[in-house]
């Protein structure tokens, strides 16, 4: 029988495989594992003391997300991600959470099945795009400078800017992010809230996080924007590329597409109403 519990410092091997396979991810750190031991979501599922599956559950006011959920790839097809989603629904429901989220690849139907079954809907379309080293340096390079712009660090205090340049923006999350809250994850490298100001009015907004190194969200007025907020993370980035994660934004995604960049992630992301009746 699957039991949960928290993670300890002993674990980081198994997890380490366990995100490889499910992920191929990188920029995960020990230090940033380590440094997440503590968070009441972050939860491991066990066989005899053996990992099977792990879950990363994040809380915004009344709003929960599903940020990762992984079985490890001997043990898929045996039920085990139904157990894992309802205990992230029992979860959620437990921390008084009126809305469950997460992004899912739209080509991965066996994840989008599960995800139905537990009542989640499709809402809208996300990009995950990669800019290599050789385009961030024509960027960098080529790129004119815009007059009048200005990237700075956001704060709670902005809060309402950025509601009202980007509405469609995840409010809940927003707000943890501003005020500090679950920004350090596995990277173990803090995110940074960054606005593009021109002409004193803001243009983009990101959250950029500088071991990954990038942005979700990634919020966009116009493309003609992109470049300046690009080349100012120069200040911030400990990398030679970047990665920026959007929703919705068609018109980006095609801006991206027309240059060249790497597609890394199409997904969707489905959402679920809570009842905490």
């Amino acid at each position: 029988m699957l039991q949960f519990r928290k993670f300890v410092a002993k674990d980081w091997e198994d997890f380490k495989e366990i995100v490889k396979e499910a992920f191929s991810r990188e920029g995960i750190q020990k230090e940033g594992f380590i440094g997440t031991l503590e968070d009441e979501g972050f939860i491991g599922g066990f066989i005899n003391n053996k990992l099977i599956g792990y879950l990363r559950l994040l809380t915004h006011k009344e709003y929960g997300h599903l940020g990762q959920i992984a079985v490890t790839k001997l043990e898929r097809g045996k039920g085990y991600g139904n157990i894992l989603m309802k205990y992230a629904l029992d979860f959620f429901e437990s921390k008084g959470m009126k809305r469950l989220g997460l992004y899912v690849e739209t080509n991965n139907q066996t994840a989008i099945s599960l995800y139905e079954k537990f009542g989640l809907v499709k809402q809208f379309e996300s990009w995950h795009y990669w800019i290599n080293e050789e385009f961030y340096k024509q960027i960098e390079e080529s790129s004119e400078r815009i007059g009048n712009s200005e990237l700075r660090i956001l704060t709670a205090s902005d809060f309402e800017i950025i509601i009202k340049a980007f509405p469609e923006v995840n409010k809940e999350e927003l707000e943890s992010h501003l005020n500090s809250e679950q920004i350090q994850g596995l990277t173990g490298v803090k995110s940074i809230p960054l606005g593009l100001f021109v002409n004193n009015e803001l243009q983009i907004y990101g959250r950029f996080n500088p071991e990954f190194p990038g942005c979700r969200p990634f919020l966009v007025t116009e493309t003609q924007y992109v470049d300046e907020f690009i080349s100012n993370l120069v200040k911030y980035k400990k990398k030679n590329y970047i990665r920026l994660t959007f929703d919705r934004n068609r018109k980006l995604a095609e801006f991206f597409k027309e240059r060249g960049y790497k597609l890394h992630n199409h997904m969707f992301v489905m959402e679920k109403k809570i009842s905490n009746d």
